[in-house]
């Protein structure tokens, strides 16, 4: 496998409009390829990209590699990429810092309201803009991998217990286990803007 390093010029970028937030989802973006949108296979790299590679682009993804909110399946098994840098020093020096790390879990739920997805994946500082991944059995034998959105923040878990004859409590605030998962669809608003 060969590695690619990409050096990206922000400011050019910047300038240029290549880095792009949304104004009311926790989502933001650097475009690096500019992709041909009717086929997802023809890119290449945007001004302000050097790769090491001599590929003229990623050429990563295959034209379903996206799954739009309405099509997540509860249930459904994910995987999270990021890379948890809450991880002490003694266990860091297990794991290879510039590898991510992955977690498996599950789609909890989906609130096509708030356009949210939730997973039964716990998150940690680090794992915020990283990617999660259905997966697909469509049939016997045959499995698809398709992004559903980005990690953006923890489900706390609040516990309060009070001393009701010394009149105090305390409150501990600790990890649910859940994840709130930005759908990809906002994601690719931005790309496609």
């Amino acid at each position: 496998m060969s590695e690619r390093v990409l050096r990206l010029d922000l400011a050019h970028l910047m300038s240029a409009g290549e880095i792009r937030c949304s104004t009311n989802r926790d989502i933001a973006l650097v475009r690096i390829e500019e992709c041909n949108p009717t086929n997802l296979t023809v890119s290449h790299f945007l001004p302000g990209v050097m790769c090491t590679s001599t590929n003229t682009g990623l050429g990563l993804f295959p034209s379903n590699f996206a799954c739009a909110l309405k099509d997540v399946d509860v249930g459904a098994d994910v995987y999270m990429f990021g890379y948890p840098m809450s991880l002490t020093a003694p266990i860091r020096a297990a794991f290879d810092p510039a590898q991510p790390l992955l977690r498996k879990g599950i789609v909890a739920g989906v609130n096509l309201a708030s356009r949210t997805i939730i997973v039964d994946c716990p998150a940690y500082p680090g794992n915020s803009g990283g990617p999660v991944i259905q997966v697909e059995h469509p049939s016997v034998g045959d499995t698809s991998y398709q992004i559903i959105g980005i990690a953006t923040r923890l489900v706390p878990f609040q516990e309060e217990w009070e001393n009701k004859t010394l009149r105090y409590s305390h409150v501990i605030v600790s990890n649910s286990g859940y994840t709130i998962v930005e759908p990809i669809d906002a994601a690719l608003e931005l790309v496609w803007k």
